[in-house]
């Protein structure tokens, strides 16, 4: 089995610890060890199988017997300072084309995600493969047109955010900070920086009731409702995640056949989900998050652990 993640992921460790106890092996490492710290060897042999060893001094993998590979939270490949950026960007382009090839070459194995995947599930993919599968998503506009944003905010009654594409993490300088979702006021429609790049606004579900994170693992889902007191968090939960509370919660039969058929779509095995249901009862998706996080809610920790232990010692679907 193969691990791929950084070197302080403590979400990774409860599997990982889960694994050592079963007795399983596996060897973990990074994209960023490559190539310093480890070495890729494969020779494609006559029946059309790469055969070879990926490794670092202690410990490796022989790609005959990789069963499974468990891409979770990779960092970028590392070169030394003495190389120059173009020498750096063009050995990067080199590593990128050999790791994921070869290993994704590898027959039989099972992926938790493919990295491809991961790459395609872009927040445009997501949302229309969620409506395809009959999944509420909440009226949504993309766009670097700041003469666009005002007509949609009038068929959205007067209410929308906006929320960047990936990452919220954002760092300028020495400065690192989160780029949350946010209220768009009136007089902010017609800003003109709007037309600096692309930006997602989407209607804001105001009689929001609650959230619901699910975490998905081949087919099993880890539903739990969240629940933010009115401040900060209200908004986006991910702004005061200390003074969340979490509760077991089930999901319509819609959502689940919803889910499973988005999920199938978007090529995912494992997959973290953010939905907002509204007074109604009405559940929209927000978000699809291929590495999404886990291990912060005690409530389902436990049996996502066993869950993904169980998949990745298996090897198969």
């Amino acid at each position: 089995m193969l691990v791929i993640t950084y070197a302080l992921d403590p979400t990774a460790d409860y599997v990982l610890r889960e694994l050592t106890d079963r007795g399983v092996p596996f060897w973990r490492t990074d994209l960023a060890d490559f190539p310093g710290r480890s070495t890729l060897t494969a020779e494609l042999r006559t029946e059309g199988r790469w055969g070879g060893r990926m490794g670092d001094e202690l410990r490796g993998v022989d790609l005959s017997e990789v069963r499974s590979v468990w891409w979770r939270k990779p960092t970028s490949y590392s070169f030394p300072d003495t190389m120059s950026e173009p020498e750096r960007r063009f050995a990067a382009s080199q590593a990128k084309g050999a790791v994921p090839g070869v290993l994704g070459s590898l027959p039989g194995v099972l992926w938790v995600n493919r990295p491809e995947r991961n790459a395609d599930c872009t927040k445009p993919a997501q949302l229309a493969v969620a409506a395809r599968a009959g999944l509420r998503v909440p009226e949504t506009l993309i766009t670097n047109d700041p003469a666009t944003v005002a007509p949609f905010a009038a068929r959205c009654g007067g209410h929308i955010v906006t929320k960047v594409f990936g990452s919220i993490v954002h760092t300028e300088g020495a400065k690192r900070g989160q780029l949350y979702t946010r209220r768009v006021p009136p007089d902010q429609y017609d800003n003109p920086r709007i037309g600096l790049t692309a930006h997602l606004f989407q209607r804001e579900i105001t009689a929001k009731a609650y959230e619901i994170r699910v975490t998905a693992v081949a087919g099993k889902l880890f539903p739990v409702a969240i629940h933010a007191p009115d401040g900060p968090a209200r908004l986006d939960w991910r702004r005061d995640s200390s003074s969340l509370t979490h509760t077991p919660v089930d999901l319509p039969h819609d959502v689940i056949r919803g889910i499973h058929t988005m999920l199938g779509g978007l090529g995912l095995v494992y997959a973290a989900l953010d939905l907002i249901v509204d007074s109604d009862g009405t559940h929209y998706l927000i978000d699809v998050n291929p590495g999404g996080q886990w291990a912060w809610i005690d409530l389902t920790r436990e049996s996502i652990t066993l869950a993904l232990a169980d998949l990745l010692e298996k090897g198969t679907l």
